[in-house]
């Protein structure tokens, strides 16, 4: 079987790193993203520049070629990997006809995937569970000062643990009781209002903050005084749920998002209302949560009809 040469193996990563720059820079996608994209992206290339060229003819790529090629990973890739290297290609394609690579956006040659949609319930907190969490967080330390402060980002407000980590200093409107969240999954930056226990945990936590540091960033390693990752800030969220005892499939920062989004749609907020407070891009990813929108389903579901007994 043939493989890649070292020269071509060199012309295909330089098309790689174009196109991973293209999703930083233009189309604003987190980094997280890129890899993901970037990989089935590469496995894409590879099966089609396997021989000793010298060069990478991208215009030998046609629509046929490429439902091939779709099709042959369709055997293999259960739907949802199937989504994801659909969405990868088409971004991929788009990218060479718009840097003039291609001659032609062969997006639409990768085949539409059926999704399925989720069929189980949202995991989420009660309100109970909720201060159960924060009762065990103890916050005579500055570590746990930092913990509560993420906790209530989460909690109160939903964001993703990345927005969390992406906090800054001058995203704090303190007059105007305002987060500015930036750098957000859907690439749109939006206000939302600061809770006053919120508010009142970030106080503490920034004056216990090491005071030399240059970063602008609010949350920071107590170790060496630099910014907190994304998979930091959900390991936190992770081990505040397991000492406060409560059972979770997934413990992280996501379970604190849903538990937003649910209790939001409980009290009567509308969907688009729930969307845009999460900065979701689509409205079907917030359909979710109408499953637990219990009141409303009630008042939906009819009792079975039964037949009278005769009189």
């Amino acid at each position: 079987m043939k493989t890649t040469t070292p020269k071509l193996q060199a012309l295909l990563e330089a098309l790689l790193e174009a196109y991973r720059q293209y999703l930083l820079q233009t189309a604003g996608m987190q980094p997280s993203t890129c890899r993901c994209w970037s990989f089935y992206v590469r496995e894409f290339l590879k099966a089609h520049f396997k021989s000793p060229a010298v060069r990478v003819d991208l215009g030998a790529l046609d629509p046929p070629k490429i439902r091939r090629f779709f099709q042959e990973q369709a055997r293999s890739y259960p739907p949802a990997r199937l989504q994801a290297l659909g969405v990868a290609l088409r971004s991929f394609f788009r990218f060479l006809c718009l840097s003039g690579r291609h001659p032609q956006d062969l997006s639409g040659a990768i085949p539409r995937i059926a999704d399925p949609g989720r069929e189980e319930l949202p995991a989420y907190l009660s309100e109970a569970q909720l201060e159960q969490v924060f009762q065990a967080v103890d916050e005579h330390t500055v570590a746990g000062q930092r913990q509560a402060a993420i906790l209530l980002c989460l909690a109160r407000l939903g964001l993703r643990a990345g927005e969390v980590a992406q906090l800054n200093l001058e995203g704090i409107d303190w007059p105007a009781g305002i987060l500015q969240i930036t750098r957000t999954k859907g690439r749109v930056d939006r206000l939302l209002p600061l809770p006053r226990d919120l508010g009142q945990a970030l106080v503490r936590y920034l004056r216990q903050r090491p005071p030399d540091t240059d970063c602008r960033r609010v949350f920071l390693s107590l170790r060496d005084g630099g910014p907190l990752g994304s998979r930091t800030i959900s390991a936190l969220a992770g081990a505040a749920l397991k000492r406060a005892a409560i059972p979770c499939v997934r413990p992280g920062a996501h379970v604190f998002r849903h538990t937003v989004a649910s209790h939001l749609v409980q009290k009567g907020a509308s969907l688009k209302a729930v969307a845009d407070w999460l900065g979701h891009h689509s409205l079907t990813t917030t359909q979710l949560y109408a499953k637990v929108n219990l009141p409303m389903l009630r008042t939906v579901a009819q009792p079975w009809p039964t037949a009278e007994a005769p009189r």
